[in-house]
């Protein structure tokens, strides 16, 4: 490993403060919240079985939950009356516990039901092959967790096996020319990491699925990136590297390529003194 480099993804502590500080900074809630709004309505409306009164639903890699329950409420305001039973994959424990608090805290109703894995996508996949389980589910969504596994290929296609008839899985990933995407093609190789920014639909080209994508804008600022010593903006360069105490551990040429490559326009752009990365998603929806 260069230097004394250590991933961020095995340090759970590291990790969170510095996506909290991640969503203090950029608007990526706000773009999630904004197809949650706009578009999702439309993508669950055909889900369900004709005639059914429940719906599955299983989130993978959901966080600390909140764009979960505005999912869930989309879904229970689209079917009034099904009994929704609710599926959590997220390794982190302490997403899990906000997760379980913000649920205490939900006027959900008595017609939803939750089932916890504090677990990878990979290890769900083991443990229900081991119980020979083929549970199905109505909504699948994965956001923002595909750069983690060992194989995209292999992850899609197990998830979307689970789908029901008239299910859809919902992928949310950095649009395909968006800032992590050029950072990482640049730099990627030297940050140790099994991150995986790749062109997700390519891949679904190529096992033939039928997908709809919609791109929707989100900014970051990374503006105390560039100013030494300051505490943030270490926090903000380890998010976006996905190394511990980057600025710390990495060698100087490393540090120097990825500031100056942050600096780039496929990266970011400078707006009233700001420094603005390129955060934009795109929301992949696959059919059965």
């Amino acid at each position: 490993m260069e230097s004394s480099m250590k991933p961020l993804s095995l340090d759970f502590n590291q990790y969170y403060k510095s996506f909290k500080l991640f969503l203090e900074r950029s608007t990526e809630h706000e773009c999630l919240q904004k197809f949650i709004d706009e578009n999702l309505p439309d993508v669950i409306a055909s889900i369900g079985k004709k005639g059914g009164s429940s719906l599955n639903v299983l989130g993978v890699g959901s966080g600390s939950g909140k764009i979960d329950l505005e999912i869930l409420g989309k879904i229970q305001s689209k079917h009034p009356g099904f009994f929704i039973h609710n599926e959590v994959v997220e390794p982190n424990p302490q997403h899990i516990s906000k997760y379980k608090a913000l649920v205490k805290e939900w006027n959900s109703g008595p017609n939803i039901s939750f089932t916890w894995n504090q677990m990878t996508s990979g290890e769900y996949e083991m443990q229900n092959k081991k119980r020979n389980e083929s549970k199905k589910f109505d909504f699948i969504h994965m956001i923002e967790m595909l750069y983690y596994v060992e194989s995209l290929h292999d992850t899609i296609k197990y998830f979307h096996s689970l789908l029901e008839t008239n299910g859809k899985l919902l992928i949310v990933q950095t649009a395909d020319d968006g800032g992590y995407h050029s950072l990482w093609r640049k730099a990627g190789s030297r940050f140790l990491s099994s991150c995986l920014f790749l062109d997700v639909h390519k891949v679904l080209d190529e096992i033939r699925m039928k997908y709809h994508i919609y791109e929707l804008s989100s900014i970051f600022d990374i503006t105390e990136c560039f100013i030494e010593g300051n505490e943030n903006g270490e926090l903000l360069l380890d998010f976006l590297t996905h190394i511990v105490d980057f600025r710390k551990t990495a060698p100087a040429d490393l540090k120097a390529e990825v500031l100056q490559c942050l600096r780039q326009p496929q990266c970011s752009r400078e707006e009233n003194g700001k420094i603005l990365f390129n955060n934009n998603l795109h929301f992949i929806v696959i059919d059965y």
